[in-house]
């Protein structure tokens, strides 16, 4: 079991929402924004800290002091880039863990990241990740600190991909629902992770 008291956990969002034809972390959803109802699931946990990697254009107006922000200057990088810096903010930290999240996952539940800390071995060598149903493993994650040089390395659209997939790693892996595991990319995607009312 990893303490939370161990982990930095960072949440990406500096992505440009090419495909979503417009800033989707502001879009509405359960009555919040894309990128606030993605991080609400962290809201409950005693971590060691807690970050946001922005783009610049988002970084003016962040009004959360519990949150520091990591500043990525070149989000056209893809999410590789925001996961170095994400890792090189857990090592400047002396985190013995970073949990990664991503801003644009709203449905994630504070009960899926608990389970990950409980699966979690207390090693520097930890790799814990969800894996959808016939989907290859990936974010909310979490790495041990023997990880952190090699993920501040990372570029481009992977990120830790090739990491969480090798089977030569002792990834644990716990499986996540698909209506957690939506991700929001397009109208279509926002559309579908909006829960439906129920008729009065």
């Amino acid at each position: 079991m990893i303490a939370s008291g161990h982990v930095v956990a960072v949440t990406l969002a500096a992505g440009l929402s090419r495909r979503f034809g417009g800033d989707k972390l502001s879009a509405q959803i359960m009555g919040t924004c894309v990128l606030d109802a993605s991080m609400a699931a962290l809201d409950g946990f005693a971590f060691a800290g807690r970050a946001v990697v922005l783009n610049p254009s988002r970084v003016e107006t962040w009004d959360r002091a519990d949150v520091a922000v990591i500043r990525n200057t070149a989000p056209e990088r893809g999410m590789g880039h925001s996961l170095a810096l994400a890792a090189q903010y857990a090592a400047d930290s002396n985190a013995r863990f970073l949990l990664v999240t991503l801003g644009d996952m709203p449905r994630i539940s504070p009960e899926t990241i608990a389970a990950l800390l409980r699966a979690g071995p207390d090693r520097g060598d930890a790799l814990v990740a969800a894996r959808p149903d016939e989907m290859p493993p990936g974010p909310p994650a979490i790495f041990g600190c023997d990880w952190f040089a090699r993920l501040a390395g990372a570029e481009g659209d992977t990120g830790a991909r090739t990491l969480l997939r090798d089977p030569a790693h002792a990834v644990v892996t716990l499986p996540l629902s698909p209506a957690e595991a939506i991700d929001i990319d397009t109208p279509a995607d926002l559309a579908a992770a909006t829960p439906e009312r129920s008729p009065d």
